[in-house]
C-alpha cells in the first residue's frame, strides 16, 4: 500500500514557552513518520494574528489526503477554528496530546482542555473528523491515526473513481437496485452501463494469436478434476475475460460486473464464472447480477486493507455459521493450492468454472445499501473454515470455492441485517476503518462482529 499523506498542523497558545511547544509538536511529527505517514507540515499555530493565515497557504499548497489536526495544549480558539474551517471539505483527525512525567511529577500540558474546547463545535459544524488521544507518557496512536488516514484515501478514491458493468438489473432482482443520483452525490462513484453487444465485438476483434498466447500463460498450472475441456470453451472464456479488460482499462473503471443469468450465460454462450475471476485478478474488482452496492463495497474494503476482494454469496444458514461459496468464481489472490477448472453443463450453466479450494482464515465482509435518503453499510466478522463436502443442486463434484464462515456475532442477527445475497470479502480485520469511512461519507454502520 503507498504511503499515507497527511497535512500537519499542531496548535497551542502564545501563553506557554514556545520552544517547549515546538519541542513536543516535532516529538508527534516523529512518532508520525516512523509509522509511513508523510507529513505536510507547517509550524505550530499558537494565536490568532497571522499564524492562522500563514498554516492556511503552507498546508492549502500540498498534496495529502487527511488533515491531522494536533492539539499539544490549550489553544487560542479561533485561531484553531479559521485553520480548520478552511479545510472543512477534508477529513480531519483530531488528536491531542497526553502529558508527560519529569522528576516524578506530571507535566500537563493541558491538551485536554484545549481539545475539548472545540470538539463539540466542530460537530455541530459539521467537520468530518475523529478524536483520538494517547494518555501521558504513552506513545501516541499512531495505528488508530492511520487506520483513519486509509479510510480518508478510501473516501476520496471513492469520489474519483467509475465502474461499468454489462447490462442492467439481471433477474429483476430487488436487492441490486441503486439511485445513480445518490450514489454519484453521496459516495462519488459513477456508474456506466454498457450494451452486451459492445462486449460481443471486442470480443469477436481480439486478435487469435494474442489470445492463445494468453491462454497459455494462465492456464500453466491449471488442473482438471472432470477432464480438460475442449479449446474453442477456452478460446471463448479468454476473448471475454480480454475484451473486458480491455473495456476496462480504456474507460477507467475500478470495478466491473456482468449481466449473469439473463446476460451472458444465456446469449453468449458459455457461463461468466472463469471469465469474471480472471478479470478479478487482473485487479478490477467484480461482482455478479448488477449488484453495483456490493461492488462499492469491494472497493471499500480493497482500498481501506490494501487487499483484493471478491464477493461471495449465501449458500446455507446454521445457527453457528454460514457457507458462503461462489458458483465458479474466484481471484488467483483467494485459491489455495492450484486452481482446479470443471466442465460444467446444467440448465443454468454452461462451459467452465472454478472448483478451487478457497483459503481459510479471519475475514471482514461488507454490504452496501440504499436507506431512505441514505445508506447503510453491513460489516460482518468471522473466520472461514474448511467447508463440508457440497454441491449446488444440479452441479457436479467437486465443491465451488466455499467456506464453512464462523461469525463473530449470531447468525441469527446477521440474518436479521442482511441486506443482499452477496458479501464483499477481504482476508483481515478493518472494522475500524470501514466505521471511520461510514463516518466520512454519513453512511449508517451496522456491525455484526468484533469491532
Amino acid at each position: 500500500m503507498e504511503p499515507l499523506k497527511a497535512g500537519y498542523v499542531s496548535f497551542g497558545t502564545q501563553y506557554y514557552k514556545p520552544e517547549n511547544l515546538k519541542a513536543i509538536s516535532e516529538r508527534a511529527e516523529r512518532q508520525l513518520t516512523a509509522a509511513g505517514i508523510e507529513l505536510h507540515r507547517t509550524a505550530p499555530v499558537t494565536g490568532e494574528g497571522p499564524e492562522p493565515q500563514r498554516a492556511i497557504a503552507e498546508l492549502a499548497g500540498g498534496d495529502w489526503e487527511f488533515l491531522i489536526a494536533n492539539i499539544i495544549n490549550w489553544i487560542e480558539v479561533r485561531g484553531v477554528m479559521r485553520v480548520l474551517l478552511a479545510f472543512r471539505d477534508r477529513p480531519i483527525l483530531l488528536y491531542s496530546m497526553g502529558g508527560f512525567t519529569e522528576g516524578g511529577t506530571l507535566i500537563c500540558p493541558a491538551a485536554g482542555a484545549g481539545v475539548t474546547a472545540v470538539r463539540y463545535p466542530m460537530e455541530r459544524m459539521g467537520l468530518r473528523f475523529k478524536h483520538l488521544f494517547n494518555a501521558p507518557d504513552e506513545p501516541m496512536d499512531v495505528e488508530g491515526i492511520a487506520r483513519f488516514g486509509r479510510a480518508a484515501r478510501a473516501a476520496a478514491r471513492l469520489r474519483r473513481s467509475r465502474v461499468g458493468m454489462i447490462g442492467f438489473n439481471d433477474m429483476g432482482l430487488y436487492t441490486t437496485d441503486f439511485s445513480l443520483v445518490r450514489l454519484r452525490d453521496r459516495i462519488g462513484l459513477e456508474v456506466e452501463s454498457l450494451d452486451m453487444l459492445q462486449l460481443l465485438r471486442r470480443m469477436e476483434a481480439l486478435d487469435a494469436a494474442e489470445v492463445k498466447r494468453e491462454i497459455q500463460r494462465v492456464t500453466r498450472d491449471w488442473e482438471y478434476p472432470l477432464g480438460k475441456p475442449k479449446e474453442e470453451v477456452l478460446e471463448r472464456v479468454f476473448r471475454m475475460y480480454l475484451a473486458t479488460v480491455q473495456i476496462c482499462r480504456e474507460k477507467n473503471f475500478s470495478g466491473f460486473s456482468y449481466k449473469c443469468v439473463d446476460g451472458v450465460d444465456a446469449e453468449l454462450g458459455l457461463t461468466h464464472a472463469v471469465p469474471s475471476a480472471l478479470v478479478a485478478s487482473a485487479g478490477i474488482p467484480y461482482v455478479d447480477e448488477n449488484d453495483v452496492g456490493t461492488l462499492t463495497a469491494e472497493l471499500m474494503l480493497k482500498w481501506v486493507s490494501g487487499r483484493e476482494p471478491m464477493f461471495l454469496e449465501h449458500y446455507d444458514h446454521h445457527p453457528e455459521w454460514i457457507l458462503l461459496g461462489e458458483d465458479g468464481y474466484i481471484p488467483d489472490a483467494f485459491i489455495d493450492g492450484k486452481p482446479r477448472i470443471k466442465s460444467v453443463a446444467t440448465v443454468l450453466l454452461g462451459g467452465i468454472a472454478h472448483c478451487s479450494k478457497l483459503k481459510l482464515g479471519r475475514m471482514t465482509l461488507a454490504s452496501l445499501a440504499e436507506e431512505g435518503d441514505g445508506y447503510r453499510l453491513h460489516i460482518v466478522t468471522g473466520e472461514g473454515r474448511e467447508p463440508p463436502r457440497w454441491v449446488e443442486m444440479g452441479v457436479p463434484l467437486p465443491s465451488w470455492p466455499s467456506v464453512k464462515f464462523y461469525t463473530d456475532a449470531p447468525v441469527r442477527r446477521i440474518l436479521d441485517h442482511v441486506q443482499s445475497q452477496h458479501f464483499a470479502a477481504v482476508f483481515g480485520d478493518c472494522v475500524e476503518e470501514l466505521k471511520d469511512l461510514c463516518r466520512l461519507l454519513g453512511i449508517k454502520a451496522i456491525v455484526d462482529g468484533k469491532g
